[in-house]
């Protein structure tokens, strides 16, 4: 049987003792560069040289040649597999990597890491993101060996301030850090960060539950050039934090506050004064938490960022339809927009959206209870290009809404109708015919039969 991507992990051996095939022999015929681009142009060029290494003898060998030239390693494919020796092979065999991914490897220990950190000097993006072993010893040792690293993720490492602190202090090229989930993080580590990459452009801190004001505040003195910062669930900032960073870092395009339940219209505010370039926003929370954010922090952000194109206001409960229509008037290159939960939002709000932003592709709309039919209908004439609609627990949409959705929005891939109670089984019957779903929700609809609901 031929041998797949699943059953040779990287960096090991695999076996040249096969008969040899007419397209095995031309592969092996290029030259090792030629090769490799080759590999490169189908996609995980590892992948490729591994899975493929039984057509011939002759593209084994050539194939183990074209290892030593790959710049790329990309081992998610395997993460299920890769231990320490599958590591410690591929950074023996692909002796000129600059980027590593081995995120999701859970099975690897620092000793893997090591190994990365003493064989892979020239390293310049590295991940090891996931649920793993990887401690301090491992991440001080990569910060000694791969100075030259611009990009480095550790999401979910279980490292404390040292390891984040000697990073900081050797490789100081650093432009991407991600630190999401390292929950043993305080402001040590991050004010460190702030102090010795000043290059950083990218910065996420993402359930980093510990850090407060006085890292971020660091982090906008420091990193005036930083464009993505993620703060979700960072529950300790306040406006504090806030205003500093869009009072220095003016070519911020990223911004995630979502569920940092301290942020009210003041930060907002200032996001919109001094962040112009703002792309994204996320000031989306939980429905439990009441959100201190009005209509005059969303209408102020309507007027100061009008190139959003992703916009977060899940359960802010607060706002009206005087914020939704002005977002809809200001900010026309919308994609995304989520209003789950705003509770006082109806259909002249989701009206304004499909009126004035024609290239949305997604939006949520989840309990918004006041929505009816009207509004629906709105989104399937206006809205052409949308793939991904919401209406969980939006009690008064019935089968006409979601006729017109399935008839307007050819190119919808998901459709979320959660506990819409007066759904029939004829609605899905139409979205079935007319959409390519990949995902249709419709638990909770009690006027669906088990025919439809498959």
């Amino acid at each position: 049987m031929a041998d797949t991507p699943e059953e040779h992990a990287p960096g090991t051996d695999v076996g040249c003792d096969t008969e040899e095939i007419d397209i095995g022999l031309k592969l092996a015929e290029l030259p090792g560069d030629i090769l490799l681009q080759l590999a490169e142009t189908l996609g995980n060029p590892l992948a490729l040289l591994v899975s493929k290494a039984h057509l011939s003898k002759a593209f084994c060998e050539a194939a183990r040649y074209a290892q030593g030239l790959l710049e790329q390693a990309d081992l998610r494919e395997w993460s299920r597999t890769v231990d320490d020796a599958a590591v410690a092979a591929v950074v023996s065999k692909c002796t000129q990597l600059l980027s590593l991914n081995l995120g999701g490897c859970y099975k690897i220990t620092d000793a893997a890491v090591i190994a990365v950190a003493s064989g892979c000097k020239q390293l310049t993006t590295l991940d090891l993101s996931g649920y793993g072993k990887i401690t301090d010893a491992a991440v001080v040792a990569v910060a000694s060996g791969c100075k030259q690293l611009t990009s480095l993720n550790l999401g979910y490492c279980n490292i404390t301030d040292a390891a984040v602190v000697a990073v900081a202090s050797g490789c100081e090229q650093l432009t991407s850090m991600s630190l999401v989930g390292c929950g043993n993080i305080t402001d040590v580590a991050v004010v460190t960060v702030a102090l010795g990459c000043e290059q950083l452009s990218s910065l996420n801190l993402g359930l980093c539950i510990k850090i407060t004001d006085a890292a971020l505040v660091a982090v906008a003195s420091g990193c005036e050039q930083l464009n993505s910062l993620d703060l979700r669930c960072c529950r300790n900032i306040t406006d504090a934090a806030v205003l500093a960073v869009a009072s220095s870092c003016n070519q911020l395009t990223t911004l995630d506050l979502y569920h940092c339940t301290k942020i009210t219209d003041e930060a907002v505010k200032a996001v919109a004064s001094g962040c112009k370039q703002l792309t994204m926003l996320d000031l989306g929370g939980r429905e439990e938490i009441r959100r201190q954010i009005t209509d005059a922090a969303v209408m102020a952000l309507a007027s100061g960022c009008p190139q959003l194109s992703s916009l977060d206001l899940g359960y802010c409960h607060d706002i009206t339809d005087a914020a939704v229509e002005a977002i809809a008037s200001g900010c026309k290159q919308l994609t995304s927009l989520g209003l789950s939960g705003c509770g006082n939002i109806t259909d002249a709000a989701v009206a304004a959206v499909a009126l004035g932003c024609e290239q949305l592709t997604s939006l949520h709309l989840g309990n918004c209870h006041n929505i009816t039919d009207a509004a629906v209908v709105a989104v399937a004439s206006g809205c052409k290009q949308l793939t991904s609609l919401n209406l969980a627990l939006c009690g008064k949409i019935t089968d006409a809404a979601v006729v017109a959705v399935a008839s307007g929005c050819k190119q919808l891939s998901s459709l979320d109708l959660r506990c819409c109670g007066n759904i029939t089984d004829a609605a899905v019957v139409v979205v079935d015919l007319e959409c390519k779903l990949t995902s249709l929700s419709l638990g909770g609809c009690r006027n669906i039969t088990h025919a439809a609901n498959r």
